[in-house]
């Protein structure tokens, strides 16, 4: 039975629980429901409910607490997805707002592409009559020209003609002008040429008296100068005298003090060897007593070895014997066996010889190997080039394909608006264009992929002859292995009878030790005791020799200050000798400069004279060429006057008689030049209309060269232009693509988060529970 206190709290807890409900309900918006339900509070609740028909006022309590602590962390949740809710919803309005901006400007692209493409086709058409008049100028020019160039033809002779009669007459003038004018000065020179006749004659009298004076004082003068240079030549040489005495005292005073000098040191030296010969000598002495002794000791060790040596000489000579024999035995088989090296030696020399061919062979193989390896290494990058200019050809083909089949598709097109045909022939012409460029690259690309080619069979053509090479080198080396092989045959029977016959010799050698021990032994006792005794000889002689060098030198030393006290006297009167020598001759060389600075005065005194008439006599004798010069001068003017007035007077002749023939050419000239004039007028009027019209036409032309130049800068500008426009429309389409999938992103994010915010609405409205 149920208690009435627990009667009481389910009815209360029946009537809060629908309000906590609706108020949950009043904060809850549109939710869906959640897949499955969720244990919690709220189905142990309602379970209880379910079983029991009641619920207990505890357990409600904390249902309703729990719920409200979920709805709080829900509502809080709820919040956050709104907020990035709100932001995608934004977002996505933005993105439809550049969608539509970007169809705008894609619609603006549309029409700036019809206009360009539009402008582009005028200015083709503007550009294509302008080359049509381009041509029609050039055709005329060319007429033009060819009309001047036949005018020019003839009037050229004509011309040639003008100018050389032009020419002959201003010469037959100028040669008449030159003729009046020599003829009139040919009068003027020859009343001078008559006067200076008469001067020129006078001047030849006086020119001859001069001569004449001038002479006499000449002859006067060289009797005067040889009078004073015999004077001169007498100073002179005694001037010479006077120099040599003086060059030969001081000589012979530099003679002398060089010997004073040399006999000073040479009794310093001497002085300084006899000190150090009598040092020597005490040295010499000691030695010479220890020498002595030491020659007596050894010749006490020298008898007492001498008596052993006997009786091992007995001994070493009968183990000689023994020895000899077996040696014998063995200078026969060493004879043998030198022969049989001797073979095995050309055996191997001829082996040696054989495989240096080899190896100079095969020196040979891998040089051409190295050849064949570099050329194969060539082959190997050719073919890689090769390659890849196939590789990019066929790619150029493949463009090609594409473009010859655009074209073709976009031709077979028809109907439209006016701009889609304007469009689609503008993109007809960029693709032609295109396959334009893209024909010269594959043949750019054949002509490199043939030269490659070329070079490939060029290469391999090297590769087929260096294998030919090698083939051929490889075969001589078989060849010279073959003949190796019966060599090394031959060399190795003969080195097998070399170590038979080297076995049989260390057979025989090996029996040697015993009888060489027994030999050695004696021997060695012998050789140690002649040893002992040539070394006590030997040292013998060393010793006597060293006590007579000793005694000798000791003699030699004493001889030797004994000479070097004999010789100072000398070198101190030697060097009083030199010191007297050198004053007197000092003297001598004073007075003998006191003569010479006489004779140089003296010298001097008549050399004065001597230039000086010399001097006088130059004057007049430089005076008398001038005044031969001047009289011959004189004469020959006299006689070239002469002549002068005669040729002049002959010449005025001539010149009148010239004169008037000239005279007659320059009217027959006049009248020829006036003629040609008559011709070439007329067809250099024609000339120069011509010229005019042909610079009219190459104003025209430049005209239009420089406006196909102006519709060529436009046109490229307005393909550009259009270029762009279509990069631009490429850009816009992809822009509002993008756009469109982002937008779709956005979307498909909001829609997520929407359906996060319905599911916390269910729950919330619920009071916490999953429905």
């Amino acid at each position: 039975m149920i208690a009435p206190s627990s009667i009481k709290r389910c009815a209360a807890g029946a009537v809060v629980a629908p309000a906590v409900l609706a108020g949950m309900l009043a904060f809850s918006g549109s939710a869906s429901a959640a897949p499955a339900p969720t244990p919690g509070i709220c189905n142990g609740v309602t379970n209880q409910l379910a079983h029991r028909g009641t619920v207990q006022e505890n357990l409600l309590k904390a249902a309703a607490k729990k719920n409200a602590e979920l709805i709080t962390k829900l509502q809080a949740e709820r919040a956050v997805l709104q907020g990035s809710a709100d932001t995608l919803t934004k977002q996505i309005a933005d993105g439809k707002a550049a969608i539509t901006a970007l169809e705008a400007q894609g619609k603006q692209l549309d029409s700036d592409i019809a206009a360009a493409t539009t402008e582009l086709a005028g200015l083709t058409a503007k550009q294509a009559d302008t080359t049509a008049a381009i041509a029609g100028a050039e055709k005329a020019l060319s007429d033009l020209t060819a009309q001047q160039t036949t005018v020019a033809g003839q009037l050229q002779p004509l011309q040639t003609q003008l100018a050389a009669a032009r020419a002959a007459s201003a010469e037959l003038t100028r040669q008449a002008d030159a003729a009046n004018a020599q003829l009139t000065a040919t009068k003027g020179v020859l009343d001078t040429a008559t006067e200076d006749l008469a001067i020129l004659q006078s001047a030849a009298t006086k020119a001859a008296d001069d001569l004449a004076s001038t002479r006499k004082l000449i002859a006067a003068g060289e009797e005067q100068l040889t009078a004073l240079t015999a004077a001169a030549q007498q100073a002179a040489a005694a001037e010479a005298a006077a120099t040599k005495a003086v060059t030969d005292a001081e000589a012979e005073l530099r003679r002398l003090e060089a010997g004073g000098t040399a006999a000073q040191a040479d009794l310093d030296a001497q002085q300084a060897k006899v000190t150090a010969a009598k040092a020597t000598l005490t040295e010499l002495q000691e030695d010479a007593a220890k020498a002595a002794a030491a020659v007596t000791a050894k010749q006490v060790e020298i008898t007492k070895a001498q008596g052993e040596l006997t009786t091992l000489q007995a001994n070493a000579t009968k183990a000689a014997d023994a020895l000899a024999a077996k040696n014998a035995e063995i200078a026969k088989a060493q004879g043998e066996l030198a022969v049989l090296q001797a073979d095995a030696k050309k055996a191997a020399d001829a082996l040696a010889a054989k495989n240096a061919e080899i190896a100079a062979k095969n020196a040979e193989i891998a040089a051409i190997e190295k050849q064949l390896t570099d050329a194969n290494t060539a082959i190997t990058a050719k073919q890689a080039e090769l390659k890849k200019a196939q590789d990019e050809l066929a790619a150029l083909q493949a463009r090609k394909t594409f473009l010859e089949a655009e074209i073709a598709r976009l031709e077979k097109e028809k109907g439209g608006s006016k701009a889609e045909k304007d469009a689609r022939e503008t993109l007809i012409a960029k693709y032609k264009s295109e396959l334009t460029t893209v024909n010269g690259q594959i043949t750019d690309k054949d002509t490199q992929i043939s030269g490659l080619s070329g070079d490939l069979k060029t290469l391999q053509a090297q590769v087929d002859t260096l294998n030919a090479q090698l083939g051929t080198k490889k075969s001589e080396s078989a060849a010279l292995q073959q003949q190796a092989a019966p060599l090394q045959a031959t060399l190795t029977a003969a080195n097998d009878a070399v170590a038979a016959k080297q076995g049989q010799v260390t057979t025989l050698q090996g029996q040697l030790p015993a009888l060489q021990a027994a030999v050695s032994e004696a021997n060695a006792a012998v050789t140690a005791k002649q040893n002992e005794l040539s070394a006590l000889q030997g040292q013998l002689p060393a010793l006597r020799d060293a006590a007579v060098k000793a005694n000798d030198a000791v003699v030699a030393q004493q001889q030797v200050i004994k000479d070097l006290e004999a010789a100072l006297p000398g070198l101190t009167e030697g060097v009083a000798e030199a010191e007297k020598a050198i004053a007197d001759q000092k003297a001598v060389l004073e007075r003998l400069r006191g003569t010479l600075a006489e004779a140089t005065k003296a010298v001097a005194v008549a050399d004065a004279a001597v230039m000086d008439k010399s001097s006088e006599l130059a004057t007049l004798r430089s005076q008398l060429p001038a005044l031969e010069k001047a009289l011959a001068d004189a004469n020959a003017a006299v006689a070239a006057q002469q002549g002068e007035v005669t040729t002049l007077t002959g010449d005025l002749d001539a010149l009148v008689a010239k004169l008037a023939g000239l005279n007659g050419q320059i009217t027959a000239k006049e009248a020829e030049v006036l003629a040609l004039q008559g011709r070439v007028a007329p067809l250099l009027t024609q000339l120069d209309k011509l010229s005019g019209e042909i610079s009219a036409t190459e104003a025209q032309l430049k005209t239009l060269q420089g406006q196909a130049t102006t519709f060529d800068g436009q046109i490229t500008a307005a393909q550009t232009v259009l270029r762009n426009l279509e990069g631009q429309k490429k850009q816009n389409k992809d822009a509002i693509a993008a756009q469109r999938t982002t937008v779709l992103g956005l979307e498909n994010q909001l829609g997520a988060v929407q359906n996060q915010i319905k599911a916390i609405d269910g729950t919330i409205a619920l009071g916490g529970c999953v429905a």
